[in-house]
């Protein structure tokens, strides 16, 4: 968090924290977003006394240790511990003391993380000098709110709209002596911030369309807990949403302790199907409802929340025509606050243009700032590039060596028609995918020529297998691999063949029988470097966690297989691209399962573990 003194009055650059930041990246940042005119209707400048806005951007006009704390009890419409009385949400609120008459806006970082305890949040020293409010939110049954958590649903979701809708005059609320509370002092613009869970609270506040929520801002957030917790039918763990309801629930219920059994049964962990429970979990199919506009930040090397989660709801958002820009770094689950002003610069940008209605231009500046895999930043007036184009490779196995990938089949006239897997344990490590031209029994292994120039993948890969098995249960991984000396586990994802007619539909599998599956691979953006060769690897998978694992063999129809990837030429590649570095989880288990389930929940914190 950057010193209130490195703001000045009047100054419209920040103090840069981070010195890995060239000056030449953040001064094409600057030219791309500072002063460009709007090229829609756009919220007018605020008129009147406002200290803290100088032209289009604010400046830090108040001392955050002088700084108004209120804490109130705000009123929701839902009773989620079944007690007759409705539920409240404990709300912190850190506002400016700005002159008689003048309003601001409110930033909401609602949490389930704080645990009756200090209701630390960044947000509240960077953005209160510069004239925003900021609130802290429990959700209900966590710290000092009542109700009970839902992991995701309607108690969390419309819980936490209560905030907007009390500063918007839509609800009541109550100091905590009692007094009713009223946000006088708000003008009714509310943006939405969070890492992680607290992220995935502004997705799915957004998705309700609630008035009053101009802009939310989710890091490294979920947009489908199904996927969060399976993969295309793959379960990571047993009993997964029982412990995240345990983890964060204050229990001052009884109730909510009988609902954690009950949310777990309901979340089927036996078959690992999608079903209504995971639908009213899942925000992607109300994007149409979202009014709000969406500044969307993920690492692309995010093995908690995986990157689908940000693609998928990406792709509603441009469905809708949603406002959005798209911050991506190549760390992995973390707040980016670490980068210093290639991120707050942004985010001030931002916040100024949809909160303050400063015309700033921000929709004519690059809808895409992306950290390149040599750390360096770059950006993109759209995301994908329009230039982007899904390129369909199929695969070959040429007799004796190991399989192709190209757009138009081998070259070598004698082919093998299908490959067989065998894998002996139930999840494979992610070294398998070294040494690509060694063959073995455990893998299929499917490369590009080298490349005669540098490419791009940005956007979501989708594999097609035809295939075949000898057992009743069966699941695959597909990981996308970026081969040089070494390999890089550019995406990957699992997906179950028993779910082959639809996640909601699973059944046991015919063996010997040939079925068709099809599923995603997380989104990405990567450049392949020139000389490089383009890899898939194919493993087979233990299709449910909750039942012993039985090795199986499974046989892949090359001709009626496929992977498609979004592709653009990249032209000139960044210096320093040619070093690609070693294979991803070389020396431990598979990423998707190598840790347990405590450690994988701690890494969901809000400020997120890895760096």
């Amino acid at each position: 968090m950057r010193s209130r003194s490195t703001y000045a009055a009047g100054s419209r650059r920040r103090t840069l924290r981070n010195a890995a930041v060239s000056a030449a990246a953040l001064a094409t940042l600057a030219l791309a977003t500072v002063g460009l005119a709007a090229a829609q209707a756009s919220p007018s400048s605020g008129a009147g006394a406002r200290p803290w806005v100088q032209g289009d951007h604010t400046v830090a006009a108040f001392d955050v240790d002088q700084a108004i704390t209120e804490n109130v009890d705000v009123k929701t419409e839902m009773d989620g511990d079944l007690n007759g009385v409705k539920d409240t949400i404990r709300v912190q609120i850190t506002r400016p003391d700005a002159p008689q008459g003048e309003k601001v806006p409110l930033i909401v970082h609602a949490s389930p993380y704080f645990f009756k305890g200090s209701r630390s949040a960044w947000e509240t020293n960077e953005f209160v000098p510069f004239g925003y409010a900021v609130a802290t939110v429990s959700l209900p049954g966590t710290d000092f709110a009542t109700g009970c958590s839902d992991v995701g649903a309607d108690l969390e979701v419309l819980g936490t709209k209560a905030i907007v809708d009390w500063v918007n005059g839509r609800t009541t609320a109550k100091f905590v002596d009692g007094k009713k509370a009223v946000a006088d002092w708000a003008t009714g613009e509310v943006g939405m911030i969070g890492v992680s869970w607290d992220g995935t609270i502004a997705n799915s506040v957004a998705s309700t369309g609630v008035e009053g929520l101009k802009t939310i801002v989710p890091v490294a957030a979920i947009s489908s807990w199904y996927d969060y917790t399976r993969g295309n039918g793959i379960t990571y763990y047993d009993d997964h949403v029982a412990f995240l309801h345990e983890y964060v629930s204050n229990f001052d219920s009884a109730y909510c302790h009988e609902l954690t059994g009950i949310l777990n049964d309901a979340a089927d962990d036996a078959t690992g199907s999608y079903n209504d429970w995971w639908s009213d979990r899942d925000y992607r199919p109300d994007a149409s409802k979202i009014t709000a506009s969406v500044f969307v930040v993920h690492g692309l090397n995010d093995e908690n929340v995986k990157t689908g989660q940000f693609g998928y709801w990406w792709d509603q958002l441009e469905k809708y025509g949603i406002q959005r820009k798209l911050f991506l770094h190549q760390q992995q689950h973390t707040d980016p606050v670490r980068f210093g002003a290639i991120y707050l610069d942004a985010l001030h940008q931002w916040f100024d243009y949809y909160l303050q209605g400063l015309d700033n231009g921000v929709p004519d500046g690059p809808q895409a700032i992306i950290q390149r895999e040599t750390g360096a930043w770059s950006t993109n007036k759209v995301w994908p590039p329009r230039s982007t184009q899904d390129v369909t490779f199929k695969l070959s196995e040429p007799l004796g060596r190991v399989g192709g990938l190209s757009t138009d089949g081998a070259g070598d006239t004698a082919q093998a028609e299908t490959v067989k897997i065998v894998q002996s344990a139930a999840h494979s490590d992610d070294s398998i995918v070294a040494n690509p031209d060694t063959r073995r029994t455990d893998r299929a292994v499917f490369l590009s020529k080298q490349l005669d120039k540098a490419i791009r993948e940005a956007g979501t890969a989708q594999v097609k297998l035809r295939v075949k098995v000898n057992q009743q249960l069966a699941g695959f991984q597909a990981r996308v691999v970026d081969y040089s000396s070494t390999g890089f586990i550019v995406s990957r994802t699992e997906a179950s063949l028993n779910h082959h007619a639809g996640l909601r539909n699973y059944e046991l599998l015919e063996p010997g029988k040939y079925y068709t599956l099809e599923w995603n691979i997380n989104t990405d953006d990567r450049i392949f470097a020139k000389g490089h060769r383009l890899g898939l690897v194919l493993t087979a998978e233990q299709q449910n966690i909750e039942g012993a694992y039985t090795p199986f063999t499974a046989t892949i129809n090359l001709g009626k297989s496929s992977l498609t990837i979004p592709l653009t030429d990249q032209g000139t590649a960044p210096a320093g691209l040619d070093a690609v570095p070693p294979t991803v989880g070389s020396s431990v288990a598979n990423a998707l399962k190598a840790k347990s389930i405590e450690e994988f929940t701690r890494e969901f914190l809000m400020e997120g573990t890895s760096s």
